[in-house]
Order: structure tokens, then sequence, then C-alpha cells
């Protein structure tokens, strides 16, 4: 799987990624977070087309797009398109249709963005959604959400505070982990 978003995905290199996976039918699933900015632009000033997912029908692979908030149908698009390329058929496209909801770095503080678009799309938080919905059929509870809530936020607090504690890591790093050598190869 390789993850891009909209603007991204009218770079050239997508392109010739898509293209090769397509004449070479490699099982890779490109999954475009279409979330509405690329970086301070709407997709009607930098891309074509409403629908990116279509492109994926130049090179000769399924183009899908999904509510990319309701986090059961990306998960279950996922699956019917990861099993296409599983096959041996190629590639897919899946484009997950959401919203940036903070801006494009640290110091984009989107003041482009209609307050009330945000606000919107707050209503929409596939995190909320999904608690609700594991409420309302019964998955989980409230005390277990809490619990939940309560770990993952203890989680992050000890990142945080490994992070803050821990020293620059060295130049000699910096090419550390970022290749992988496959047995056989």
């Amino acid at each position: 799987m390789v993850f891009f978003g909209d603007g991204a995905a009218a770079e050239g290199s997508v392109h010739e990624a898509m293209n090769l996976s397509g004449v070479w039918k490699l099982p890779l699933l490109f999954v475009c977070e279409n979330n509405g900015w690329a970086g301070a632009q709407r997709p009607e000033e930098h891309c074509a087309t409403q629908h990116i997912y279509k492109r994926a029908e130049g090179y000769n692979m399924p183009g899908r797009s999904v509510d990319g908030n309701d986090v059961e149908a990306v998960y279950n698009l996922s699956l019917e398109l990861l099993e296409h390329c599983r096959s041996g058929k190629g590639p897919a496209f899946m484009e997950t249709l959401t919203y940036r909801m903070r801006g494009h770095g640290e110091q984009d503080h989107q003041h482009y963005v209609d307050p009330m678009e945000l606000n919107a799309w707050a209503l929409k938080c596939p995190i909320r959604r999904y608690r609700q919905a594991l409420l309302n059929v019964g998955v989980l509870d409230e005390v277990q959400i809490q619990t939940i809530e309560q770990d993952a936020e203890a989680l992050v607090a000890a990142a945080v505070s490994f992070g803050d504690a821990s020293p620059y890591p060295g130049q000699d790093t910096a090419l550390t982990d970022v290749f992988v050598r496959l047995p056989n190869a």
C-alpha cells in the first residue's frame, strides 16, 4: 500500500508509479487521501477532475471512492481492493474522501478556510462516528470506551516524554532503518 494526498496525486512520480504498477501487474494498493486541500488550494484550483479515483482506469486498474470518515467502509473497501491486488491482477486505487481539519503544517493556521466548513466536517469525525457506532450496536459500553481513551492518552504521553528526554540522533544514524534487505535478494 502507498498513501498520498490529493495534491500529490498530480505529481509525475505518482503517475509514473501507477503506470509501471499497471504494466508490471504489481500487487500495490494506491490510497489517495482526498482531504479537500493541497497546501492552501481547493481541489478545483489544482485538479481537473472531482474524482481522482477515475484516473486509475488510465493505468488499467480498478479505482473506487469511499467516505474516508467511515471507518468500516474504508476497511471493507481496503479488503476488497487488496484481494484484487493479491490475486495477481495488479494494482488498485482507493480515494478516501475526508477533510483536513488542521493546516498543511504547524505554521499554517488555515485563515483561508471557512470556519463553518470546518465545523460541519468536525461533526463527521471518524473517531466520534465509530465510537457512536460501537456504542449503538453494543460492542462497547461507555466504561470500556473511557478505558480505551485513557490507555491511548497514557501511551501518547509516554511517547512524548520519551521523545522529549531522548538526545537528538547523530548524523551517523541518518540512513539507519531506511532500507530493507529482503531474504535471497
